[in-house]
C-alpha cells in the first residue's frame, strides 16, 4: 500500500486520489469487505471539529473578494514598506495578519501572492527569492489560530483546538519575526543590488491605511479574543469569520455583489471537497496501517531504540522532513498524527506542546521539493522552476527549525497561554 501510494505520487497523480487508489486497491485484495471502506470514509468527515474548514475557507474568499486582503496589505506596506527589503517584509507581515484569518496555507499564500509576487518583481526582487518568500510565509496559516492543520490535529487525537491554537500563537509571531530577519539579510545591496527602495511615504498614509484595513484587522481580533474567552468554539469561530467578512466586503467595503456569491461558494467549495477528500482517505489509510499492526511496530522500534524524550523529538523532527519532501501535510497529519501522539504520551511529553512542535515539522513539508505544494503554486507566479529555490527556501528552513529548537529548550512558549487562558 505504501509502496503504490509512492508510486501514484511520482507519476503525477493527485495527492488524494493516489491515497484513495493505495487504500482501494489493499481492499480489493485482501479480507476487508469494501463496505468497511465507505463506512470509515463517512467516519472520517463525520466530526463537529471539522465543519470548521469549510467556515474558515469561506471566510478566507470572501475576504479576497469583499477587498480585505487588499487593505491588509496596504497596511502593511504604510507600516514596514520602507524598511530593507520592505515589499517583502510586508509579505510576512500580511501573510500573518491574513493567516489569523484564513487558517489555510494555500488561500493565504494564493491571495497575498497574487498581489506583492507581481509587485517584488516589479521592483527588482530576484524572482527565485520572492517565490520562496512567499511560499515560506504561507506556512503560517497553518500555525497561527484559526489553523485547519491544527483543528484536523486536535479532532483526531482528543485535545482542546483552542489550547492548540493558543499554544501556536507564540511560535507562530516568532517565526514570522525569523522570516522577516532572513528578509533584512537577504535583501542587502551586496546580496540584491538591483531592488528598488521605497521611501517612507509619511504618517497621514498610514493613518489613512489603519483606518481603511481597521474592519478587516478586527476580525484576527475578534476571532482569537472569542476562542479565548471561551465565548465560542473553534467551528463557531469559522461560522463568525464568515458572517463578519461579508458584512464587511458586501456591506461597508462593496467590492462584491449579489451576483457573485454563488461563485464565492463554489471556490471554497472546491477548495473543501480537495482538503475533505485528502483527509477522509488518508484516515482510511492509517486505519489500514494500524489493522496490519504497523504503529505497534513502529512504537517497539523507537522504545527499544530510545527512552528519552528529546531523542523521540528528533527522531520525529528528521522522520517528517524527510517524509514531508513526498507527503502533503494534511495527510502526514492524519495517518501518522495519532501514532506520533500516542508515543508522545509514552515519553511523557505534554500533547499541546507536542501538537504544537508537530505542526510546525508537518507544515514545513509544504515548501519542501518535490512536492511542496506552496513553493509549487509561488513558482508558478513567479515564472521560476521549483528547483531553482532550493537554496532561498532552505535558509527560510532554517530559521522556522531555529525557533522550532528554542520551542523545545524553552516549552513556556508554547504551554502558558493555554494553562492561563483555558
Amino acid at each position: 500500500m505504501v509502496g503504490l501510494l509512492f508510486v501514484l505520487l511520482t507519476i503525477g497523480i493527485p495527492i488524494a486520489f493516489s491515497i484513495g487508489l493505495a487504500v482501494l486497491s489493499v481492499v480489493a485484495i485482501s479480507d476487508v469487505p469494501l463496505t468497511i471502506f465507505t463506512q470509515r470514509v463517512a467516519n472520517a468527515a463525520d466530526s463537529f471539529a471539522l465543519l470548521a474548514i469549510p467556515f474558515f475557507v469561506l471566510a478566507g474568499e470572501l475576504m479576497n473578494r469583499g477587498g480585505m486582503t487588499q487593505r491588509l496589505v496596504g497596511f502593511a506596506q504604510s507600516l514596514i514598506g520602507h524598511f530593507r527589503g520592505g515589499l517583502g517584509q510586508s509579505s510576512v507581515l500580511s501573510s500573518l495578519i491574513f493567516a489569523n484569518v484564513s487558517g489555510s496555507a494555500i488561500a493565504d499564500t494564493t491571495a497575498i501572492g497574487s498581489v506583492l509576487i507581481p509587485a517584488m518583481k516589479r521592483k527588482g526582487y530576484r524572482p527565485t527569492f520572492v517565490a520562496s518568500l512567499q511560499a515560506s510565509a504561507g506556512i503560517l496559516a497553518p500555525i497561527v489560530p484559526p489553523s485547519i492543520l491544527l483543528i484536523l490535529y486536535g479532532s483526531m487525537v482528543n485535545v482542546s483546538i483552542g489550547a492548540l491554537f493558543l499554544g501556536a500563537m507564540v511560535p507562530g509571531y516568532l517565526m514570522a519575526a525569523a522570516m522577516m530577519v532572513i528578509v533584512y539579510i537577504l535583501t542587502s545591496p551586496r546580496r540584491q543590488p538591483g531592488i528598488h527602495r521605497e521611501r517612507f511615504t509619511g504618517f497621514k498614509v498610514v493613518r489613512s491605511a489603519t483606518w481603511e484595513a481597521l474592519p478587516a484587522l478586527g476580525m484576527p481580533i475578534l476571532i482569537i479574543a472569542g476562542i479565548a474567552g471561551g465565548i465560542f468554539t473553534a467551528t463557531e469561530a469559522g461560522a463568525v469569520a464568515v458572517a463578519y467578512a461579508f458584512v464587511i466586503g458586501k456591506f461597508l467595503y462593496r467590492q462584491f455583489t449579489w451576483r457573485e456569491i454563488p461563485e464565492i461558494l463554489l471556490q471554497s467549495a472546491t477548495v473543501t471537497v480537495m482538503v475533505m477528500a485528502i483527509i477522509v482517505f488518508a484516515a482510511v489509510f492509517g486505519w489500514l496501517l494500524a489493522w496490519h499492526g504497523v504503529p505497534d511496530v513502529i512504537a517497539g522500534w523507537i522504545t527499544h531504540f530510545t527512552k528519552n524524550a528529546y531523542v523521540f523529538l528528533a527522531i520525529v523532527i528528521v522522520f517528517i522532513l524527510v517524509l514531508g519532501t513526498v507527503m502533503e501535510t494534511l495527510a502526514m497529519a492524519t495517518i501518522f498524527g495519532p501514532l506520533l501522539h500516542t508515543l508522545a504520551g509514552g515519553f511523557g511529553l505534554d500533547p499541546i506542546f507536542f501538537g504544537v512542535i508537530l505542526a510546525i515539522m508537518m507544515q514545513l513539508g509544504s515548501i519542501t521539493p518535490p512536492v511542496g505544494i506552496l513553493l509549487s503554486i509561488t513558482c508558478g507566479m513567479a515564472g521560476v522552476k521549483m528547483g531553482e529555490c532550493v537554496g532561498y527556501v532552505s535558509l527560510f528552513i532554517v530559521a522556522v527549525l531555529a525557533v522550532v529548537l528554542v520551542a523545545i529548550l524553552f516549552p513556556p512558549l508554547i504551554t502558558f497561554l493555554p494553562s492561563r487562558l483555558l
